[in-house]
């Protein structure tokens, strides 16, 4: 599902906006059970979510207000979570709240892909679930995949950063005509798989030859984390995103501390840390409270 799925899984950001009559500004707040990666967060205005916040209002014709953020960081950064997708979110969401206006899906959609560059992870944050979306011109097209049983993912975070325009640049213009058709079927069978429930072929369908085998030179462990978390109970494995995050997915029946224990362990055979995470699937995208 290379630029196409998305998976929203319980790992929020909480983004407060406030007027303030000072000039733009941003406070970082960290929680003390996450795993922020303050240093590499815009405290400006270049600032994802502040950008995303500007852009809602200047497209709405109307002068943004000066606001303070504070933002509690759960989602690391550069781990290929989607922690941009989240920060855009956030500000479209808190613009329509600050406007005042009933939040218009589509309109969201759009312009979270446009400031993205690509709908798949923007369009999880705000659907929730397992999202299917594409772009025609500017416009999103999605569907939500319907996901039958309880999935849990377990989630290995490196403790080195991949940003995403790294990630791309690794890999190639042009792909062997079998190695398209090799994921066109993968997808296929993955959209499946979640729908009906029927998981014995998961494995299989997260295989990928687009990006994975390409990217696995800048993420050390990455196969050998994959195949851990497969031998210790996983349905699947694959990179989360542009890397270096790893992802299992575990049935209700398997022991998410094993998996987990597993994708640590081939990391550090490579003289890699990394943490891990056990996450439900989100079944609702980005929430808002006004006060």
């Amino acid at each position: 599902g290379f630029d196409s799925l998305g998976f929203a899984m319980e790992l929020r950001d909480e983004l407060t906006f406030e007027r303030t009559g000072d000039a733009e500004s941003m406070a970082i707040t960290l929680d003390p059970d996450g795993k922020p990666c303050e240093s590499m967060i815009p405290t400006g205005s270049d600032n994802l979510a502040i950008r995303a916040f500007a852009t809602a209002f200047d497209e709405a014709g109307q002068q943004a207000p000066r606001v303070r953020v504070s933002i509690v960081n759960r989602i690391p950064v550069a781990r290929g979570l989607g922690s941009s997708a989240a920060a855009i979110v956030a500000g479209l969401v808190a613009a329509d709240a600050f406007m005042g206006i009933e939040p218009d899906l589509q309109r969201r959609l759009n312009r979270a892909a446009r400031i993205e560059g690509h709908p798949d992870n923007t369009a999880a944050c705000i659907l929730g679930g397992v999202t299917a979306s594409s772009l025609v011109g500017a416009r999103v097209l999605w569907a939500k995949v319907p996901v039958r049983g309880n999935l849990l993912a377990v989630v290995a975070v490196p403790d080195f950063p991949v940003p995403t325009r790294a990630a791309r640049n690794v890999l190639p213009g042009n792909v062997p005509y079998s190695d398209a058709v090799f994921n066109v079927g993968r997808v296929a069978l993955l959209v499946a798989s979640l729908a009906s429930g029927d998981y014995a072929n998961l494995r299989y369908a997260m295989d990928d030859r687009l990006h994975q085998p390409y990217r696995s030179a800048i993420v050390p462990g990455m196969v050998n984390a994959m195949r851990a978390a497969c031998d210790a109970g996983a349905m699947g494995s694959y990179m989360s995103g542009a890397g270096p995050s790893m992802l299992a997915l575990l049935s209700g029946d398997t022991q998410p501390e094993i998996v987990a224990a597993a994708m640590e362990e081939a990391f550090a055979r490579v003289r890699v840390n990394a943490v891990t995470m056990v996450l439900p699937m989100a079944m609702s995208g980005a929430e808002c409270e006004v006060s």
